[in-house]
């Protein structure tokens, strides 16, 4: 369960396929911290082609936060991680 902090509205992530003949297949998508994966891509992405990952956040406590998104692929920079930060603040009444 979640404590005080408010829960932000959700944010995107792109992940771009730069190969220009081959698939990429995820073996995972994941979150850590006070971050998590509202809705991501599917298993594979196309040459070429883009997907978006939906991240939001949900602070156990006010303050700064930070976690990482970390994508693991078939591609051959993987695993690939974006950071991610946020502050905790009071939730609006």
């Amino acid at each position: 369960m979640f404590g005080n902090g408010a829960v932000s509205k959700p944010k995107k992530v792109t992940i771009a396929n730069t190969s220009r003949t081959a698939p990429v297949s995820f073996s995972s998508i994941v979150a850590s911290g006070d971050f998590a994966i509202a809705n991501g891509c599917g298993a594979t992405i196309g040459p070429k082609s883009k997907c978006s990952v939906t991240v939001t956040f949900k602070p156990a406590a006010l303050g700064a936060h930070s976690g990482t998104l970390t994508i693991r692929s078939n591609a051959n920079n993987s695993p690939t991680s974006v950071g991610l930060t946020g502050i905790g603040t009071q939730p609006k009444k």
